[in-house]
């Protein structure tokens, strides 16, 4: 019997989120020096059929870190909602950041860095919006993604602010202004971020650093 409309997206989904996870491997290994043929060999399909799907590597990275970031931003609303103090929860979060920047590092940031032989320019997606920069930008998936990538700061400064005026409020943290400390808490974050990209080893031997940056919120 032929495949019903429901079957034959099943298969298109299926197929497609198999390029991507083949996508994320060959990017880890070979940076932006990626092509679409090495990700048909990866996904063991034919460059046509990615095609069919992504109209050029760059669509297939965009989407990869567009995927990335709805997670990411997805994670600091639960830390937010989730059980425990402001400082449980704060602490949570900042762990979470830390640790997702340096799996990034270890894989497809350092890559890809490496690979564009940029200088050193902090955190993984601040190595994704350099590579954007070089993206035409007509393109309505550069686009979406750089828009992506401000909704996610604005999510995670919302929240680490949101936590603190939590805090402040249970005398768990110091009366500063919110928004300063916030801004401050996410320059500690980007600054371990490209300290780990330029020196990781270094970085590894005193991870982690939550509750060093947690010092500058005690009353």
């Amino acid at each position: 019997m032929p495949r019903n409309k429901m079957e034959n997206q099943r298969i298109r989904d299926s197929q497609r989120a198999s390029i991507l996870e083949a996508a994320k491997g060959v990017f880890a290994r070979k940076g932006w020096a990626s092509t679409v043929a090495d990700i048909a060999a990866a996904s063991k399909v034919s460059q046509g059929l990615i095609y069919h799907y992504f109209s050029n590597k760059e669509a297939i990275f965009s989407e990869l870190m567009a995927k990335a970031i709805q997670s990411d931003s997805l994670s600091f609303e639960t830390v937010l909602k989730s059980e425990g103090t402001p400082t449980q929860r704060l602490e949570t979060l900042i762990t979470r950041i830390i640790k997702y920047r340096h799996e990034s590092i270890k894989t497809i940031g350092i890559t890809v860095k490496l690979a564009m032989d940029v200088p050193s320019t902090g955190n993984n997606h601040e190595i994704m919006r350099r590579i954007l920069q070089n993206l035409p930008s007509e393109d309505s998936e550069v686009k979406d993604l750089q828009e992506l990538m401000k909704k996610r700061f604005q999510s995670l400064r919302d929240v680490i602010t949101q936590l603190i005026v939590e805090g402040q409020n249970s005398g768990e943290f110091a009366l500063d202004n919110p928004s300063k400390l916030a801004l401050m808490i996410i320059t500690c974050i980007e600054s371990l971020t490209r300290f780990a990209l330029d020196q990781l080893e270094y970085f590894e031997k005193y991870y982690p650093y939550t509750e060093i940056i947690m010092r500058m919120l005690k009353p």
